[in-house]
């Protein structure tokens, strides 16, 4: 009788000690979450925010020295005409995505000049076309590509060379006899070229800043701006 009376007295006891725990823990945790509450008004979260994939344009580097091999090649090519002086090149985003196309003279007189357009693809320049280049010029303007501004013996062209990410078209604008005297067109800003044995306006590495750039404002930049190889 007495050991059970011991027993009933125990597990009194020690509900009594729980009961009075009970409230003390709940007030504990809530302390501790009103401490956590503080912290992230003070700090911030303390959850770790999942990390924004970045875009294709913000992930990647465009690596431009592959031109500078196809000025060697096309300078060596034409180099027993004059050792290729007379041909230039410019560069230009002709579709808005980042990247700077060029656009490179070939040939060995104004019968047969061509302006061939380079891209920056996976394994470095890739040729995407051309189109006649004698007694031509090259202008900008508000809308996408380039002009390309004919101009022989009074007749007039001018054709808009757009670019789709994959090959390029020609659109001809203008075609037209000019009266005497009256000078040929000059639609835009003149694309700025350089000798093509001048490899130095050439960037080393952009990222999408280059569609930021003006063609006509290249000139200005020399190759120091962007890192050496």
């Amino acid at each position: 009788m007495k050991q059970r009376t011991w027993i009933a007295f125990f597990l009194s006891l020690c509900l009594i000690c729980l009961a009075g725990c009970a409230p003390k823990a709940k007030d504990d945790a809530a302390k501790t979450g009103e401490e956590l509450d503080e912290m992230e008004v003070l700090f911030g979260s303390m959850e770790e925010e999942p990390t924004p994939s970045p875009t294709p344009l913000e992930a990647l580097y465009y690596d431009y020295s592959d031109y500078k091999n196809v000025l060697r090649d096309t300078e060596y090519e034409y180099e027993e005409y004059m050792g290729g002086d007379y041909l230039e090149y410019g560069l230009c985003d002709l579709d808005g995505d980042g990247i700077l196309e060029m656009i490179v003279k070939e040939g060995t007189s104004e019968a047969d000049f061509l302006w061939r357009v380079y891209t920056i693809g996976e394994t470095g320049a890739k040729d995407v076309g051309s189109f006649g280049g004698g007694h031509s010029l090259l202008y900008t303007d508000a809308e996408p590509g380039v002009l390309c501004v004919y101009g022989q013996m009074g007749h007039e062209e001018i054709v808009r060379v757009t670019y789709d990410g994959q090959y390029i078209s020609l659109s001809t604008l203008i075609s037209q006899d000019l009266a005497d005297g009256e000078e040929y067109s000059k639609p835009g800003s003149p694309v700025a070229t350089y000798p093509i044995g001048d490899p130095s306006f050439i960037p080393y590495t952009m990222t999408e800043n280059s569609s930021l750039l003006d063609c006509r404002e290249l000139s200005f930049m020399r190759f120091s701006f962007w890192p050496a190889p």
